[in-house]
């Protein structure tokens, strides 16, 4: 009961973020901003659980998984039509110039989501280890590609919740470095 009502008032609190901060954005741009973030808070909110400073929730695990999932993929790549980003967009003009690698980024980020969303019932693992540092060459190998095999989604379901999370955090933060305008 605590955490639904914590969802309600989290959503209540991003409606009136929203609201000033996506002021005068409409239509696909209001829709992508709006979905930046719901991933950002969905992140924020699940951070401290996936550092080990709260208790392991795999439910809440598997909602964070889901807007992940949701706001990335072909579904992230369809609200970036070219020519869509007046301000109050944040996103750089090289995201149309260098589509490929912003594409490839937000199939990473779905596959590291759908695995998550998979791995969610296997616990956190090595809590406060999740700098990144666990994926080897391999793995990282097997997700240069866009098309994800479904052996690739259940190796990567085998990782623990904390190297899954450390890792769509680092494609996150690899998309805004090269992607992103600062604010």
């Amino acid at each position: 009961m605590k955490f639904r009502t914590f969802t309600f008032a989290a959503s209540i609190a991003v409606l009136a973020t929203t609201a000033v901060a996506h002021k005068g954005a409409t239509g696909v741009l209001l829709e992508r901003m709006n979905g930046m973030l719901a991933m950002g808070k969905a992140t924020k909110a699940i951070a401290p659980m996936m550092r080990g400073l709260e208790d392991y929730d795999a439910d809440r695990t598997t909602d964070y998984a889901a807007v992940l999932q949701t706001h990335s993929g072909d579904a992230m790549l369809a609200l970036f039509p070219e020519g869509m980003n007046a301000a109050p967009s944040v996103a750089k003009d090289v995201i149309w110039t260098n589509w490929e690698d912003f594409s490839v980024l937000s199939s990473q980020l779905e596959t590291y989501a759908m695995a998550l969303g998979l791995a969610a019932q296997n616990g956190l693992g090595d809590a406060g280890a999740s700098d990144g540092s666990m994926m080897d060459g391999d793995m990282a190998d097997m997700m240069g590609g866009a098309v994800v095999e479904e052996k690739t989604l259940q190796t990567l379901a085998s990782l623990s919740v904390s190297t899954l999370f450390a890792q769509s955090a680092q494609v996150c933060s690899a998309c805004h470095t090269k992607f992103r305008a600062e604010d």
